[in-house]
């Protein structure tokens, strides 16, 4: 039986033409793949006016005391009267505590009358100075005895001066047998009971300046300027809001903390000492949140529709995670939704009005 050869030149034939289909099939579904990524991606977009919030700051802060002093005897003497208890508001001048005074009056007394007789004293030499010296332009006593009587009155003098302060002395020691509130306060402790016998040193009481309470906060060194600039300040606790104004930082670092301490001063009522809370200023510059901010080729910045395309614009001090000064026109409309997925002049699609989809 005779076979027919194949023809080999058909066979080749119809394998290019298998070929160029599958190419032609490949080349047209990447064609429509590419008109596929070609379309315009859909966004929302906002003024950028609407989104400019001036920023509020804050610090932990606390409330001190101006002056919290605790009044001790300074008599050694028997306690009388403790007139005041804990929580009571005292005026200044007012009489905390009476302590028996009759030694200290006694000693006073005592003194005076030194003081008298160191006077007499002295008018006695002054008298016989005088004699002397009459008698000694007569030259019926010698130079000496002059000097003599001259130098008696410097003495009686020096005997006079040294009366007078123990006088004063004694007079102070006698001022301090009643225990007077040096400004108007609130009672904090009573140390001691009437009967009781107190020494020098003996603590008595103990005050809290009832004003000039100032607030103590601790800040990071890029909060300071803000601080310092600001042109309302509060101090926070539980909700309520007291004005304050910076009267001082201090000059010392916190170097675990790393912080620095400012003193604040109220400028209307005052919060209670001890009182634990923050302080709030708000920023002078109005600020993009960090929320609508994205990263492209290493820089910080936000999409701006232009013309349906997506721009990019980048803030050089925006920081990741911070807010950002924007000091674009604020009609620009910013992209919000859809932003992660652009890149610098893709086509856009904005949401119309509205739609909710």
């Amino acid at each position: 039986m005779q076979v027919t050869p194949r023809n080999n030149t058909c066979y080749r034939s119809h394998g290019r033409l298998g070929h160029a289909l599958a190419i032609g099939t490949l080349l047209f579904a990447l064609a429509g793949m590419h008109e596929a990524l070609a379309e315009p991606v859909p966004v929302r977009t906002i003024r950028l006016a609407d989104l400019l919030q001036v920023p509020t700051y804050s610090a932990p802060a606390t409330v001190m005391p101006h002056n919290t002093p605790r009044l001790a005897a300074e008599i050694d003497a028997r306690i009388l009267e403790v007139k005041v208890e804990v929580g009571d508001r005292v005026v200044s001048g007012q009489v905390l505590v009476r302590l028996d005074c009759r030694h200290s009056e006694s000693v006073l007394a005592a003194a005076r009358a030194a003081l008298d007789r160191a006077k007499a004293q002295q008018q006695f030499a002054a008298e016989q100075l005088t004699r002397a010296r009459n008698l000694g332009r007569n030259k019926s006593i010698s130079e000496e005895l002059v000097d003599q009587r001259r130098t008696d009155l410097a003495v009686t003098e020096a005997d006079r001066q040294a009366a007078e302060e123990v006088v004063r002395q004694a007079a102070i020691d006698a001022g301090h047998c009643e225990i007077k509130a040096p400004f108007d306060a609130v009672v904090t402790e009573r140390l001691a009971s009437t009967g009781g016998f107190a020494n020098r040193g003996t603590i008595i009481v103990g005050l809290l300046e009832a004003t000039g309470q100032e607030v103590s906060a601790a800040l990071r060194h890029e909060q300071i300027a803000g601080l310092q600039a600001a042109e309302s300040i509060f101090f926070d606790a539980n909700g309520d809001r007291y004005p304050v104004t910076v009267r001082t930082l201090l000059p010392l670092a916190d170097t675990t903390a790393r912080t620095l301490e400012a003193r604040l001063a109220f400028t209307a009522d005052s919060a209670i000492a001890g009182t634990a809370g923050r302080i709030l200023w708000t920023g002078r510059r109005e600020l993009l949140p960090a929320d609508y901010l994205v990263r492209r080729n290493g820089s910080v910045g936000l999409f701006l529709l232009e013309a349906d395309r997506a721009r990019f614009v980048a803030l050089p001090d925006a920081e990741d995670g911070r807010p950002a000064r924007v000091t674009l026109d604020p009609e620009s409309l910013l992209i919000t939704d859809g932003r992660q997925r652009l890149s610098d002049g893709d086509e856009v699609q904005p949401a119309i009005a509205g739609d909710k989809s």
